[in-house]
């Protein structure tokens, strides 16, 4: 598989060597390139200031640039975790079951704060459980994709990653 493929692509397997080794150079890459941008946003003065924060942020060209760096990061991790779900012999669409309870929570924590005090806490109990559904699979999912051996032999989503290298070790 080449690069492009591991990085950018939602087909076939990986097995979790691969998937260790990209998700951390490129989460070190992608911090490193933010961090860049950032000190070249405030030597140039291409910044603001969130006043409910204090944080200094990158305006213009430069803020597109870090959002940039942020959806590449993005999509390369839900690239490699799908070609590792596919090693287990799962569907990609699993990680959107877990953004979709994600959001579910966040719009639920945002009716929570906008509905009458009285009411608030049915809402913050509701986005509790989501939380924590939210929770339950985000840590099923990492055990699923970062330390569970993938399925022998082919599969609907290809061959085998390690084929060669378990067929030896039958010998």
């Amino acid at each position: 598989m080449s690069l492009t493929d591991l990085l950018f692509s939602f087909k076939g397997r990986i097995n979790r060597k691969p998937w260790w080794l990209a998700t951390i150079a490129v989460g070190a890459a992608a911090s490193v390139i933010t961090a860049v941008i950032e000190v070249i946003a405030r030597s140039s003065g291409h910044t603001a200031v969130d006043p409910a924060t204090n944080q200094i942020e990158p305006t213009g060209l430069l803020g597109l640039a870090v959002l940039a760096v942020a959806l590449a990061n993005m999509w390369i991790g839900f690239a490699l975790s799908v070609k590792r779900l596919h090693d287990r012999d799962r569907n990609g669409w699993w990680l959107l079951w877990q953004l979709l309870i994600v959001l579910v929570a966040v719009i639920l924590i945002v009716v929570a704060i906008a509905v009458p005090e009285e009411q608030r806490p049915l809402w913050y109990a509701l986005a509790g459980g989501a939380g924590l559904a939210a929770l339950v699979i985000s840590v099923w999912l990492f055990v699923e994709i970062g330390f569970l051996r993938g399925t022998d032999g082919p599969k609907r989503f290809g061959p085998d990653p390690l084929g060669a290298m378990r067929a030896d070790a039958q010998l």
